[in-house]
């Protein structure tokens, strides 16, 4: 005895026997009217396939464009290292249980940045160098006055900070140390990548070590 073999419509879900229906590789549609939904529903899928192809394409290739770009390079690196050099100097500070105070205004609970001794500008081999950076004030010291540097009435500034903070001896040798290092620094793509792949690493133990003591 013959069993008449039923199909579900793709479209519409109607259940018929299956020489009363058409078929479109893998669909079933039972009507003109579902045949043309079908199409239209398989064309928009393969559209979106392509497009999701095209999309991957291009992030690969936006991504090795990115990569071999310097000043993007420079751009992501320098959020990182900053954010992780605010972090580290913090952990300075709570460390030896001191509140933590802006190295040229000496103030404290400030709008916190990595403030650059010697700017990336003029000093651009020392953009990355902990000893060129430390805590400092971003809206009314860092920005504001250029990095207050030399100070004014009301601030210490910038070179005076370091020496109150690490010593006269200390503090001289840190200024030495920035002030000499004149070279220029012909950096590259991999170089940069790497310093921020580092500092990516030491945040993470930063933020273990600073969940040791009270949220800041």
């Amino acid at each position: 005895m013959n069993i008449l073999r039923t199909v579900k419509c793709s479209v519409c879900k109607r259940k018929l026997e299956a020489k009363q229906m058409m078929r479109t590789g893998l669909s079933w549609w039972c009507s003109s009217e579902c045949g043309t939904k079908l199409a239209m529903k398989l064309l928009k899928r393969k559209r979106d396939s392509y497009a999701r192809v095209k999309k991957k394409e291009n992030a690969a290739q936006k991504k090795a464009f990115n990569e071999n770009d310097l000043k993007w390079q420079h751009n992501r690196t320098k959020i990182t290292f900053n954010r992780v050099r605010v972090k580290q100097e913090k952990l300075w500070f709570l460390s030896r249980k001191i509140n933590p105070f802006c190295i040229s205004c000496k103030k404290e609970n400030m709008d916190w940045a990595c403030g650059h001794f010697k700017t990336t500008g003029s000093q651009g081999n020392l953009r990355y160098d902990e000893k060129n950076t430390y805590l400092q004030c971003n809206r009314y010291c860092n920005m504001g006055l250029s990095g207050n540097i030399n100070g004014n009435k009301n601030t210490v500034g910038y070179t005076e900070g370091i020496k109150d903070r690490f010593g006269a001896d200390k503090g001289n040798r840190i200024i030495r140390y920035c002030t000499n290092r004149t070279e220029v620094k012909k950096w590259t793509c991999e170089e940069v990548q790497a310093i921020r792949e580092e500092y990516l690493l030491k945040e993470k133990k930063l933020n273990e070590e600073l969940s040791k003591y009270e949220k800041i």
